[in-house]
């Protein structure tokens, strides 16, 4: 009786919930990723040697929607050049900016994905349970 209902919605739904999950865990890591490389960026920074010469050169294709590319990304985590400066850590703070910011919309579309199944399948077992 539940397949009844609107199955096709709710696998849909499952579908989406998931490819939701898979892109929250991949910004999350990302995300892991940038905080590591700007914490080895102020060690560096911090050293009595550090001389603080040049910065990244990080390319400013930004999506549609603000998130980091993933050419940024691999950029900023695995530069090239070990030319660290405090421009540096402005850069990798502007880049964990956008990717919270995108962690955010990922995890509110996320909840609305989940709370949209949830009500299907509810109304579905309602339905199943007035059908008996």
């Amino acid at each position: 009786m539940l397949a009844m209902v609107d199955g096709t919605a709710v696998g849909e739904l499952r579908l989406r919930r998931r490819d939701l999950r898979r892109a929250l865990a991949r910004v999350r890591w990302w995300r892991r990723l940038v905080r590591a490389r700007r914490d080895l960026v102020t060690a560096h920074l911090a050293r009595p040697e550090a001389g603080g010469g040049g910065g990244l050169e990080i390319s400013w294709e930004a999506l549609a929607a603000g998130a980091p590319t993933t050419a940024e990304l691999e950029e900023a985590v695995w530069p090239e050049e070990r030319g660290w400066g405090p421009s540096t850590l402005d850069d990798l703070d502007e880049l964990d900016t956008r990717l919270a910011a995108y962690e955010t919309r990922t995890a509110d579309s996320l909840d609305n994905v989940t709370a949209q199944m949830v009500h299907l399948l509810a109304a579905a077992r309602r339905q199943e349970g007035h059908n008996r």
